[in-house]
């Protein structure tokens, strides 16, 4: 009888111990992992929208990289909004220049840019590296009315 109550009471006690193991904080390894899953080139340009947590690619038809700077300046259309896109890029209809040179864009807009958040920035660097054809990684340089942005890269 003595040793069935032993029985009975030792996983109590383990229950009670907890095994000894200590509860601990979160630890921050790096950011997130990234997959390219959207087509590019002639199949569609990518767009980089802000979404809940930082930047998120949407496709659109079009595949010229001056189209896609106009497209990601007029912002996310009824259904990304829907879906929980939005921009930080001010809506722009004005002139637009594009040019590249090696591994090296310029993009003209004939308005203030300095005052775009690093949000407004990834999205025009991301939308201009992912338009490009061939190496993804160009550096980006915006110059506008009141001076230039960058040079950038896109981190993915």
């Amino acid at each position: 009888m003595r040793g069935a109550r032993a029985a009975l009471l030792l996983p109590a006690l383990l229950l009670l111990a907890g095994c000894g193991i200590r509860s601990t904080e979160v630890v921050e390894v790096g950011d997130p992992a990234f997959a390219h899953v959207v087509p590019s080139g002639p199949d569609g340009t990518t767009l980089y929208f802000k979404g809940p947590n930082g930047l998120l690619p949407v496709v659109r038809a079009g595949a010229a990289p001056g189209n896609a700077v106009m497209l990601l300046l007029s912002g996310p259309t009824e259904a990304e909004t829907d879906a929980g896109l939005t921009t930080e890029l001010p809506h722009y209809y004005g002139v637009m220049a594009l040019s590249r040179d090696g591994d090296s864009v310029r993009i003209r807009l004939e308005r203030a840019v300095l005052d775009f958040p690093e949000i407004a920035r990834q999205q025009l660097v991301c939308t201009v590296a992912h338009a490009m054809p061939g190496d993804r990684r160009v550096t980006v340089t915006v110059n506008g009315s009141d001076g230039q942005l960058g040079p950038a890269t896109c981190p993915f």
